[in-house]
């Protein structure tokens, strides 16, 4: 696993990770490894000592799902992960994805919608989403059109996307919401995006964290990070021109 995970930035605190698809950020099952947290401490085996809130997400200061790639932060001890969740809940840290979409959007624009999570538990979510109960949460999520496609007849956009909100599954909700399911997503789909996503070869959902910013109090520095479309999204762009 470890040589799939690229170290984009590292200083004493902390790790900026470029994660592949398909690696969980920590475990959610007992028997679950080969996580990010693994990572961290098979690279830091001192770091298990510390005053960790949660033993089985030591570091984790925010999450991807496991199929979307790209860039995470993850805390050295227990201080600066404080310090970055609080960022995060203030929003302070600018995170942007790369997705790619079916139909044409045009327009830059934005969404702010609630999310609800099933009451079973992530089976559910794509059921109840929508529902705006008492247990819904606000989510913003702002788009801006890249490029436009064409492939056999199918309309598709590749779009900046910047999260104001940090909900679970929260971009490809929001995106499927508005009518423009993201290519290759297994839960938030439509028949015509299925059939591009074989059509396409394509067995996870094109997102990719591509940027991040934020200021690191404790070095006392701006961080700025992008990273590149990995190989398996960069071949599906490339089938598309």
């Amino acid at each position: 696993m470890e040589s799939n995970i690229k170290i984009i930035f590292e200083d004493e605190n902390l790790l900026i990770l470029d994660k592949p698809a398909g690696v969980l950020v920590h475990p959610t099952q007992a028997n679950e490894k080969d996580t990010l947290v693994d990572f961290l401490i098979n690279k830091f085996p001192e770091i298990i000592k510390f005053n960790w809130p949660d033993k089985t997400r030591i570091g984790v200061v925010h999450r991807l799902d496991k199929d979307t790639s790209g860039l995470i932060v993850m805390a050295k001890n227990p201080e600066t992960l404080a310090q970055l969740q609080d960022q995060f809940k203030s929003r302070k840290v600018q995170k942007t994805y790369t997705a790619l979409v079916l139909g044409k959007i045009e327009k830059a624009g934005s969404i702010e919608a609630d999310i609800s999570r099933g009451q079973a538990g992530l089976q559910k979510v794509i059921e109840t989403t929508y529902s705006f109960s008492k247990n819904s949460r606000p989510a913003i999520t702002e788009y801006r059109p890249i490029k436009h496609f064409n492939y056999k007849n199918n309309d598709l956009t590749l779009l900046e996307v910047k999260p104001k909100t940090g909900r679970m599954h929260q971009i490809r909700v929001h995106l499927k919401y508005l009518g423009y399911p993201i290519i290759g997503d297994p839960l938030y789909n439509i028949k015509p995006s299925r059939n591009l996503s074989k059509e396409l070869d394509l067995d996870r959902q094109f997102l990719h964290a591509s940027r991040i910013e934020f200021y690191d109090s404790l070095a006392k520095k701006m961080i700025l990070l992008k990273s590149e479309l990995p190989d398996d999204l960069e071949n599906i762009i490339n089938k598309l021109e």
